[in-house]
């Protein structure tokens, strides 16, 4: 497993504070235990806690209900991240396509937006095509322009192109 970072999910309180009394009409298992974490979490009225097994839960005191909260919190969460690998594992073996399509999903969401800067990029091909063109092109002809300084000419030393002259090699 990769260790979570400071950014990972935190669970939501429910907000209620009181016991789970009734179960949601057609709530999984999972679901029901969800809500019983959540609605613990609430009855210990704690807004914030440090994660569990870091350095600030590790301070906590026993009996702190940000620790019992932090530890609510990793359990669920723990639980939540086996339910969705067990499900993926399930599809995998039971329908292998589909299985493929949801977890390439987010890389062919992410292809599709660059692939506008992907196709606007040169091939090599182009790249070389272009470079054989460059060093194929015929010499660009010299002409001096009125109100300009004479030009020198490349390869003769001393000779210089004026306007009105033309260029005789």
């Amino acid at each position: 497993m990769n260790s979570r970072t400071d950014a990972a999910p935190r669970l939501a309180s429910a907000g209620r504070g009181r016991p789970l009394q009734a179960v949601p009409e057609n709530a999984t298992a999972g679901e029901v235990t969800a809500l019983r974490a959540e609605n613990q979490i609430a009855a210990l009225r704690v807004d914030s806690w440090p994660r569990y097994g870091s350095p600030g839960w590790l301070r906590l005191a026993p009996s702190d209900p940000r620790a019992y909260a932090a530890t609510l919190e990793a359990a669920e969460l723990h639980r939540r991240t086996e339910a969705e690998q067990q499900r993926l594992d399930d599809l995998m073996d039971n329908d292998p396509a589909e299985w493929w399509r949801e977890i390439t999903a987010d890389a062919n969401a992410y292809a599709a937006r660059q692939g506008h800067a992907i196709a606007a990029r040169r091939t090599a091909e182009e790249v070389r095509v272009a470079q054989a063109r460059e060093q194929n092109r015929p010499p660009h002809e010299l002409r001096a322009t009125p109100g300009w300084p004479p030009i020198a000419i490349p390869g003769q030393p001393g000779r210089y192109l004026t306007f009105g002259q033309e260029n005789r090699e």
